[in-house]
């Protein structure tokens, strides 16, 4: 058993080295070589831009959100006409007279 345990450290120790070591060489290899020459190499070249995409067909306007922090529904509406909104546990419902929500929304039509 103990000899498990320092093969398993002995393993680790040599794949940190390792790791530490590749990456000081990889630093070295991309600060490039000093020497006194005056070669400029140019800059990668960038890629052209995306054509334009065609514009999506119209949704449903977006939910913005109300005084209350909720967001308003587009697409529903009280029995009365009422403004409908989303609850934070996505429910529907609107405000009625007294200010009391009332979870109970129709569509818009």
């Amino acid at each position: 058993m103990k000899a498990i345990k320092t093969l398993a450290l002995l393993f680790i120790a040599a794949t940190i080295s390792m790791s530490v070591s590749a990456q000081t060489a990889g630093a070295k290899a991309s600060t490039g070589s000093k020497n006194s020459s005056t070669t400029k190499t140019a800059p990668a070249a960038k890629p052209a831009a995306a054509p334009a995409t065609t514009a999506k067909p119209a949704a449903a306007p977006a939910a913005k959100p109300a005084a209350n922090g909720d967001k308003v529904d587009p697409t529903s509406q009280g029995p009365n006409g009422e403004t409908a909104y989303v609850g934070p546990k996505g429910g529907k419902y609107y405000v009625n007279k007294s200010g009391t929500k009332v979870y109970k929304v129709v569509p818009k039509k």
